[in-house]
């Protein structure tokens, strides 16, 4: 647009001398909510919307009520409740809860963690008679996509999050509809929702972090093709994770690894080998035809147990590299 273009815009909302100089007086947002509104009832100001307060009110404490079991967050996080009590406490600006109008009530449906320690500061003697609240419309399904989208900072567990979806779904819910209200992508929402339905066994690898929730949804899918039980396959990727160190299953820590040796192995071995070079020497031509067997005498001497580990370490890694999966037992 063209500031020519802008400026027709701007004069076709006109405000009068009067407009002006009835809100230059103003120095609160509700006070210019009631000014404004007189103004444009007057025809002094011509901006054309209705000035509202976003449902927003300050209600007494006792007309508001909560059922925990309308939280999507099974658990809220008890720093986060501390935090808001105490606020509340000091008297600062806390956002409103959102409720719905229900039976001559206001019931919570939004800011659990807030209502929580809303309760805490009176319980703890803070003199609150009111708060702000806000009103969501639209029903369960409005409720459940503004508990996704606003966490207040504080994270949405994952299972959590995955339960709310499932709910969605269950209530008419499409897809793109949970996508939509959720602000996320499709691939997000479909990995969540296969979470969902997944046992509860393997939900709790997740929640314990012993599994990532797409590490098992893909061991489901796999094991649904196989006929396989998910949670059987999980606990024995967890066995070779912990065999490998990890208490957490990922493509590095259940693969097979791969024998290692090191210095020590070989100034442990070389000498043993050298000593049987030398045995072989004596008893084998080194030129001409070779006996098909021969017998060594050997004495060693040492840390036999230490030599016994190194030349097992040796074997393996030979064992490795030529493909075999056996490793020769030490002896």
């Amino acid at each position: 647009m063209t500031t020519t273009n802008l400026a027709a815009a701007v004069a076709s909302t006109f405000m009068t001398d009067t407009a002006r100089e009835a809100l230059s007086n103003c120095h609160s947002l509700r006070n210019m909510h009631d000014v404004s509104k007189s103004l444009i009832k007057a025809h002094q100001l011509g901006f054309a919307f209705d000035p509202k307060r976003n449902n927003a009110f300050e209600m007494p404490l006792t007309l508001i009520f909560c059922r925990a079991g309308d939280s999507i967050r099974k658990q809220p996080s008890e720093e986060s409740v501390r935090g808001f009590a105490d606020a509340y406490k000091a008297g600062k600006n806390v956002p409103a809860l959102s409720v719905v109008a229900e039976n001559g009530m206001l019931r919570v449906v939004g800011g659990f963690s807030r209502y929580a320690g809303l309760m805490l500061a009176v319980e703890e003697g803070a003199a609150i008679q009111r708060v702000w609240v806000q009103e969501i419309e639209g029903g369960r399904r409005n409720e459940l996509a503004h508990q996704l989208v606003s966490d207040n900072g504080e994270a949405l567990p994952l299972l959590d999050r995955a339960s709310a979806y499932r709910e969605l779904v269950e209530s008419g819910c499409s897809i793109e509809e949970i996508c939509e209200l959720s602000c996320r992508n499709e691939s997000h929402v479909r990995k969540m929702l296969d979470f969902e339905s997944v046992d509860p066994e393997a939900k709790a690898m997740v929640e314990s972090g012993q599994a990532s929730i797409s590490t098992v949804v893909k061991a489901a899918r796999m094991c649904k093709a196989d006929g396989t039980s998910t949670v059987v396959h999980l606990k024995d990727q967890l066995a070779k994770a912990q065999a490998n160190g990890s208490n957490k299953i990922t493509a590095k820590s259940t693969s097979t690894p791969i024998p290692m040796y090191n210095r020590k192995d070989l100034d442990n071995s070389v000498p043993l080998l050298a000593l049987i070079a030398d045995e072989l020497e004596k008893v084998v031509p080194f030129m001409g035809q070779a006996p098909e067997q021969v017998t060594v005498q050997l004495t060693l001497n040492g840390d036999l147990q230490a030599l016994l580990m190194s030349l097992a370490n040796l074997r393996a890694v030979h064992a490795s590299v030529a493909g075999s999966l056996t490793v020769a037992k030490a002896g």
